[in-house]
């Protein structure tokens, strides 16, 4: 099995899972991350962070039913047509078992098998802070080697988070301002769903315009961020991973695979691994800071 198929396999475990706990920990949450940290070094992978996703997908039972589901609505007969606002009044009703009817019956028409998903991490984003970021890391794994047979266990898997709780009603487009999005948080709980927020931000989605409707929202009530910080010396090694790239952060990753809260903690060295990555010099210090705080 090739490096990749080995990590979908792992993405297609952890979103069949029959999770009951938060949303911000979903292990495809950290699963993602450590795909990400991985791909640093894609010709000779860490087989230390490899088997930690492996471990990720053996903490929860599966799910047996997904395919059911599916089958039990082709079976209802799908109607003359599908809308997408049906699929969004359900979710905006709480109906759980409304919801997934919809779904499933727009999963049965499209022909990407991405409109239920679509719609959904649109809905989710009305309550950003809860499901931001496992909506942003589910649409990765979903996309990554993406097989559009196999996407209506990560549609149900965010079925199943969005039922967690009530749904904010759909909110106004604000008009951002820009540098909001540039700035890199001092509050590290923040900073991993910033990261989220630009990165859904940039996406290529056919419904990117209610992406960012929601997320323009999400922006105006953010404060001012982190202020910066005149540092004359960012970490060792993080000057060179910026100009040269390597292990940094995979060396980072398996350090923290030692501790016991391993999961959270790499689940924000992989949003700092982004912001590293994009944004402008003058905020190196303070990824710096944050950086070190997790050592």
């Amino acid at each position: 099995m090739s490096l990749p198929q080995r990590i979908k396999s792992y993405f297609d475990a952890a979103v069949a899972m029959d999770y009951d706990g938060p949303s911000k920990a979903h292990p495809i949450i950290v699963l993602n991350a450590l795909k990400n940290i991985i791909g640093d070094n894609r010709n000779n992978p860490s087989q230390k962070l490899l088997d930690s996703m492996a471990y990720q997908t053996e903490k929860h039972p599966q799910r047996t039913d997904d395919q059911k589901v599916l089958d039990q609505t082709a079976k209802d007969g799908l109607g003359l047509t599908v809308f997408i606002s049906d699929l969004e009044d359900a979710c905006q009703k709480g109906n759980s078992i409304e919801m997934e009817q919809e779904a499933a019956r727009l999963q049965w028409v499209s022909e990407t098998g991405l409109g239920g998903l679509e719609v959904l991490i649109e809905v989710a984003l009305q309550g950003f802070d809860r499901l931001g970021l496992f909506a942003y890391h589910l649409q990765r794994a979903n996309a990554f080697q993406q097989n559009k047979e196999n996407t209506w266990i990560y549609t149900r898997c965010l079925l199943k988070e969005i039922c967690k709780a009530s749904l904010p009603e759909p909110h106004d487009k604000v008009e951002h301002e820009l540098w909001v999005m540039d700035q890199v948080s001092g509050d590290i709980s923040q900073l991993n769903k910033m990261a989220a927020a630009r990165r859904l931000w940039k996406g290529d989605y056919v419904r990117i315009d209610g992406h960012r409707r929601e997320l323009s929202h999400w922006f105006s009530l953010l404060d001012e961020g982190a202020e910066k910080v005149d540092g004359k010396k960012i970490m060792d090694g993080l000057r060179d991973y910026v100009n040269n790239g390597g292990n940094f952060f995979i060396q980072m990753a398996e350090h923290l695979q030692d501790q016991t809260n391993w999961e959270e903690k790499t689940i924000q060295l992989e949003a700092l691994r982004y912001f590293i990555k994009n944004s402008t010099k003058q905020w190196q210090d303070v990824i710096s800071i944050h950086l070190k705080e997790l050592i």
